[in-house]
């Protein structure tokens, strides 16, 4: 993926986790669409499908508890969001399906690019479109309209 570092899964309600590159063996996308209203950043996308492959070593990296501390969500907050810190966290992936972008970040955790995913609109905070499997040191999701 080039220049990509890391890619930040960013939720519903705000929230967001940090995923190092190299836990990431596979993330593809499909029919992006240039967003181009004036409340999007310039190098934002919607997309008609992703796929992210993320790896994990030990099933205690899925034991998040939910609440213990926010994930992202404000300026200077002092609970990191990032994978490498806090390994539990990858469980938010599949405690709920509220996946709203994907972001690619450089090396100074800059965006670079910014995609969203495809979202069912008849609940607002979960996203049917979600679906997860867990198996085997890997978590997949898949997100097609």
């Amino acid at each position: 993926m080039g220049d990509v570092k890391a890619l930040e899964v960013v939720f519903e309600n705000c929230e967001s986790i940090i995923i190092p590159i190299e836990k990431v063996k596979e993330f593809t996308y499909e029919g992006l669409t240039k967003l181009t209203h004036e409340i999007y950043e310039d190098n934002s996308y919607e997309s008609n499908s992703i796929s992210l492959k993320i790896t994990y070593e030990d099933e205690s990296e899925l034991n998040y508890i939910e609440g213990d501390e926010p994930l992202g969500m404000f300026i200077n907050n002092p609970t990191s969001n990032r994978v490498k810190d806090r390994p539990d966290i990858l469980g938010r992936l599949i405690q709920h399906k509220d996946i709203v972008c994907i972001d690619l970040l450089n090396e100074k955790e800059e965006r670079m690019k910014i995609i969203y995913v495809p979202w069912k609109i008849e609940d607002e905070y979960t996203n049917t479109l979600i679906k997860t499997k867990v198996e085997n040191g890997l978590i997949e999701i898949n997100i097609s309209k």
